[in-house]
C-alpha cells in the first residue's frame, strides 16, 4: 500500500473518532452539545467521569486522550474536517495506542517529516 493510501485511511478514522469524542463528552457531562465542554466550569485538564479518558480544552477545541500521546483525538469545534496538524496528531495517538498496523505505518511514524509531507499532499488533493 502506498503512503498516500495509508494516510487516506486515517481520514474516516478521524471523523469516527471525532463523532465518538463528541458523544462521550455529551453523555459523560450531560451536555446539550459537545461544544459546551468549552464553558468555564469545564475548562482545563480533567478526567472524564466513569472512563479512563482525560480531556484538556484549548481555545475552541478539546484534546481527548488516555495518556498524553496515546489514544483519542484533538480537534477544534469550528473545523469540520481535519487539517494537517490535527491529522498528524491523530496518526501518532492511534499508532501509539495500537489501533494502526505497526508494520504498515512504522516508516511514517518514524519519519515525521515524510508523514507530514504525505498528510499535506493527501489533504490538499
Amino acid at each position: 500500500m502506498s503512503n498516500e493510501e495509508l494516510i487516506k485511511q486515517l481520514i474516516p478514522l478521524w471523523y469516527a473518532q471525532r463523532s465518538w469524542a463528541e458523544k462521550l463528552l455529551i453523555h459523560s457531562f450531560n451536555l446539550e452539545k459537545a461544544e459546551d465542554i468549552l464553558k468555564n466550569e469545564y475548562r482545563g485538564r480533567k478526567s472524564i467521569p466513569g472512563t479512563n479518558w482525560m480531556y484538556v480544552t484549548h481555545g475552541v477545541g478539546v484534546d481527548i486522550y488516555k495518556t498524553q500521546e496515546t489514544g483519542g483525538i484533538d480537534f477544534d469545534f469550528d473545523k469540520l474536517a481535519p487539517d494537517p496538524w490535527r491529522l498528524q496528531i491523530l496518526f501518532e495517538k492511534q499508532y501509539n495506542d495500537g489501533n494502526l498496523n505497526y508494520t504498515a505505518y512504522r516508516h511514517l511514524f518514524e519519519d515525521e517529516e515524510l508523514a507530514t509531507e504525505i498528510i499535506k499532499k493527501v489533504l490538499s488533493s
